[in-house]
């Protein structure tokens, strides 16, 4: 276990390390281009990136709490709920100045140049997309995983932005403020939705359903007379707090191995004496 944990940290360490490199990088490229041609959509894309650089400094600044395995989980369910809020702000930026542009428009400078600078900052989002995925998929990182859907959604806004750029040197300017707000909406929402998931697993939150249906696994077994408290401390693990019957043996390793198998969910059982199975 000590081995797989330190596994995943050099995993998240090097993962978080290449993703600050890059986005910085990016976010000089799309800031120098963004303010050349006067482009609302390309500057706040790189506002976005640069989002995405304090979110990896403040992973990084963490990573101490997170090698050591002492609240390790907690950690990094907090972080993802910064980096979820980090990813909001970021939307509601976007939005402010996709509007302000909109009321107040000005035209783009297009060239070439900048076309294919913008081409390849997207293509470079969606080779990140695919590598963190992949890697927190074989890791169950969920920082790893929050950090791929953000180079998703960072490809799709690089899509925009190209036509965006395409159709603004025809003098349509309001083509730009109109496709950041669009842009920025589904940022907001993206983070929304992964504010709510981190929120979630940092109050233990599991449905009603699921934990009647694990307390009735558990009952349902004579050596277990009653539950005094089930606590989720990740989406798949909990650990229950129950009390054995003397008559009867209990074989708390079996149950747990029952419960897997019926619920998917990694169950640690304590019983009284406080011995862990």
């Amino acid at each position: 276990m000590i081995k797989n944990l330190q596994s995943k940290n050099r995993t998240l360490l090097i993962s978080v390390s290449a993703v600050l490199l890059i986005n910085l990088i990016l976010f000089l490229v799309k800031l120098s281009v963004g303010l050349s041609a006067n482009s609302i959509s390309i500057y706040s894309d790189a506002i976005n990136n640069l989002f995405d650089c304090i979110s990896a400094v403040l992973t990084l600044c963490s990573f101490s709490v997170l090698s050591t395995g002492a609240y390790a989980e907690k950690t990094e369910q907090l972080l993802s709920f910064l980096i979820s809020c980090f990813i909001g702000f970021s939307g509601a930026y976007f939005f402010y100045s996709s509007a302000e542009r909109l009321m107040y428009p000005t035209p783009i400078w297009y060239t070439p140049k900048y076309l294919l600078l913008i081409s390849i900052t997207a293509a470079i989002k969606l080779v990140m997309f695919l590598i963190l995925k992949k890697t927190s998929a074989k890791y169950s990182l969920n920082l790893v995983r929050l950090m791929a859907t953000d180079s998703a959604l960072d490809f799709c806004i690089g899509c925009t932005t190209v036509l965006t750029l395409l159709l603004s040197r025809n003098g349509k300017y309001a083509v730009d403020a109109l496709c950041g707000i669009a842009i920025s909406i589904f940022i907001f929402t993206s983070a929304i939705k992964g504010i709510i998931s981190a929120v979630k697993l940092l109050i233990n939150y599991k449905s009603k359903e699921k934990r009647e249906e694990i307390e009735n696994l558990l009952l349902s077994h004579s050596g277990i007379q009653r539950i005094h408290k089930i606590r989720f401390t990740d989406g798949n693990i909990c650990i229950a707090q129950v009390e054995i019957s003397k008559e009867n043996e209990t074989n708390l390793e079996e149950i747990a191995k029952a419960v897997k198998q019926q619920t998917d969910i990694n169950i640690f059982i304590t019983a009284q004496s406080g011995d862990i199975l």
